[in-house]
């Protein structure tokens, strides 16, 4: 009887160390990162200016260790050129250099080496602060609808556009929206507009392109990406 109860006990604890081990092993999907700096919607005065070159600066990026993550990859966007430089970092901060006087957008890809699952953060803006500058223009707007691609059935031959402007100075005073046939679009539809929105009637079937050009009370401005629709 002994025996018995002792082969019993044997292949619990065989089960339980089984059951243990097959958790250990199953892939583990990562958290997204939360970012910390440099700050949304920020001037970055925290650079330090390269030596060899003053219209660089060196920014720490940082953000929070995310659940379940190996390693991270950090993509910072020239808002100026749309460039977007992807850097790796096995750490929750990252050095990188970056022109001055430049507007930037990031965000954080959070990896695990045995799961092909990833998880994005949230994506900031900032401005890598530039030398005498008193006022920087509005960053680029960012458009909501209709999304890159997507195909507009127009209601009485109207669309509804959308997008989302920032400012740190917050003194966005007014849009202007331009659509056409053409990339870039280059026929100012509507000036002078003051809400993120706006409806537009006179579609055609086709193909459209339009852009948002963002302006602030000290006449400072920026152009969107162009973004591409399709009327049926």
């Amino acid at each position: 009887m002994k025996n018995i109860w002792s082969l019993h006990i044997i292949l619990f604890l065989f089960l339980v160390v089984s059951c243990n081990n097959d958790d250990d092993a199953t892939p583990k999907t990562p958290s997204a990162a939360a970012l910390i700096f440099p700050l949304e919607n920020s001037e970055c005065t925290e650079g330090v200016i390269s030596p060899s070159n003053n219209n660089q600066s060196t920014i720490t990026f940082e953000w929070n260790v995310a659940e379940h993550a190996d390693s991270y990859q950090l993509l910072v966007k020239n808002l100026n050129t749309n460039n977007t430089q992807t850097f790796a970092s096995n750490t929750n901060t990252l050095e990188v250099t970056l022109s001055r006087g430049t507007p930037y957008a990031w965000y954080v890809i959070s990896l695990n080496n045995n799961s092909q699952e990833t998880a994005e953060s949230e994506e900031w803006k900032f401005y890598n602060a530039g030398q005498g500058v008193e006022t920087y223009p509005p960053f680029p707007a960012d458009l909501l609808e209709p999304s890159s691609g997507s195909t507009v059935y127009a209601s009485n031959s109207s669309v509804s556009f959308t997008w989302s402007g920032s400012d740190i100075e917050g003194d966005i005073a007014n849009y202007e929206i331009f659509i056409g046939n053409n990339n870039p679009p280059s026929t100012s539809v509507q000036s002078n507009i003051t809400e993120e929105e706006f409806t537009h009637t006179a579609f055609e079937i086709g193909i459209y392109y339009w852009q948002i050009k963002t302006i602030d009370d000290n006449g400072n401005s920026s152009l969107s990406e162009v973004s591409q629709f399709k009327v049926e």
